[in-house]
């Protein structure tokens, strides 16, 4: 019988590498006091102001001859808001709350304060790649705000 491709996954490598970067996305982001009780790793909760990071992707940008890479490591920060249908400023006043995450991030790069991933990993860019935007809406008046941000840096081998 042969194993699955997951199963084929060294258990080892992943836990040395991947969770490493998971674990310091987590930390690096749970320092703001104002993001409350309601933020959690990968799990979105049905409600207001529930708020959440979801890693996107992790790839190879760049191979160099000495083994060494240029990564990225997209990530989404998500938030979810009572909305209005009537002309008030909750729209809008949802849109300003993402956008101080974003303020945030931006703050932390021009810092240098990175998630730190490890010894072989340097040379950090943290740039947030989209305006904040709803994502989705749902019946019970709630809305999914979110946006992404990349996190360049060098892996060496």
């Amino acid at each position: 019988m042969s194993k699955s491709t997951f199963e084929e996954v060294d258990d080892e490598l992943y836990t040395t590498l991947e969770t490493v970067k998971e674990e310091a996305l987590w930390e690096w982001l749970i320092r703001p006091p104002e993001h409350g009780d309601n933020f959690l790793f990968s799990f979105l909760r049905g409600v207001e102001g529930s708020c959440s990071v979801i890693p996107v992707e992790d790839s190879v940008e760049k191979y160099f001859i000495d083994g060494s890479t240029i990564k990225k490591y997209v990530f989404a920060l998500q938030i979810l808001l009572q909305v209005s249908n009537v002309d008030d400023n909750t729209n809008t006043n949802n849109l300003r709350l993402t956008r101080t995450w974003q303020l945030w991030i931006k703050e932390q790069a021009a810092k240098g304060n990175f998630p730190d991933f490890g010894d072989r990993c340097s040379d950090y860019r943290l740039v947030v790649t989209h305006a904040p935007q709803v994502s989705n809406q749902y019946e019970n008046d709630l809305a999914r705000y979110d946006f992404y941000s990349t996190l360049y840096y060098k892996e060496e081998l």
